[in-house]
């Protein structure tokens, strides 16, 4: 009886023991689920990566050059664009003919030419005519100190107190002119004034009859080739200014014996004034001082 109930209670359990096999078997698919945090975790990884790398490259802007200042050619053309927007064909034409005389400027006056026509370009006094805008007669004034080896100046006529040494405010209220000049300077032959400088350059200022009809820069290149001779196969002319009373150029010359010239045509309504420095070059003396102080009614 006893080991009916043996072999019963094995084949109970024989039977039974299956049921507790799916939790066995039920281990590796819970596992399954654990792996899904590691499976996430690399991408969050490296979308941190990505935020971090670009960091670097953002300071690259910092590195970088300045723009390349714009051409003069580019500068006198863009002038030149705003008279053709306002003037006839023939004035932009011609405009646009004389960008090349600014093309090659002298050693180390490159944004001298560059600034003036800037001026030129922006001013809403810019005219038709082939002369200089009224409120940029500063700065192609400087265009001929730079080219001179002068430094520029302020274009309002100094005070005594301001003069260089050696120079005194020279006047007439009869003319009409006050010019800075080295002092002493005398009415001598055909010159209102007449003085030389320590270093033997000649100032003088002539008064002559007022050429009739337009002032241009051709008629003062006329003068010029009258007044000069040989010397006026080199001559050059910068920042002419036209005003209601007066029109005004600055020429430089240099000559077969080795001197050189720098000067001022100034025309009022009823004479031209030719003020002139000339001497060796490189000895002709504050000239900037003279030429651009230099005023007439």
């Amino acid at each position: 009886m006893m080991q009916r109930a043996l072999v019963i209670a094995g084949i109970w359990l024989t039977a039974c023991g299956p049921k507790g096999e799916p939790a066995k078997t039920a281990e590796p698919a819970a596992a399954a689920p654990s792996a899904e945090p590691v499976a996430t975790a690399a991408p969050v990884a490296a979308s941190a990566a990505l935020v971090v790398e670009p960091a670097p490259a953002s300071a690259a802007p910092v590195a970088e050059a300045k723009p390349a200042a714009p051409s003069i050619r580019d500068v006198c053309f863009e002038m030149c664009d705003k008279v053709k927007a306002k003037c006839p064909k023939n004035a932009f034409e011609a405009c646009r003919v004389n960008c090349s005389k600014y093309e090659s400027p002298a050693d180390g006056c490159e944004d001298s030419v560059r600034n003036a026509l800037i001026c030129a370009r922006d001013a809403a006094d810019l005219v038709c005519a082939n002369v200089a805008p009224e409120s940029c007669a500063k700065p192609f004034r400087q265009i001929s100190a730079c080219a001179a080896g002068q430094k520029p100046t302020a274009e309002a006529a100094p005070t005594a107190a301001a003069l260089p040494p050696g120079f005194a405010l020279f006047e007439s209220a009869q003319e009409g002119l006050r010019a800075p000049m080295p002092q002493g300077a005398v009415a001598d032959g055909g010159a209102l004034a007449l003085v030389k400088h320590a270093e033997g350059a000649s100032y003088s200022i002539r008064k002559l009859p007022r050429p009739e009809g337009r002032l241009n820069e051709k008629v003062f290149l006329k003068i010029g080739l009258g007044l000069f001779g040989r010397c006026s196969d080199k001559m050059k002319m910068q920042g002419m200014v036209d005003k209601p009373g007066r029109t005004s150029i600055h020429y430089t010359t240099k000559c077969p014996d080795g001197t050189e010239e720098q000067g001022l045509f100034w025309a009022t309504e009823k004479a031209l004034f030719v003020a002139t420095v000339k001497g060796q070059a490189g000895k002709l003396g504050p000239t900037d001082a003279f030429l651009y102080g230099f005023e007439a009614k």
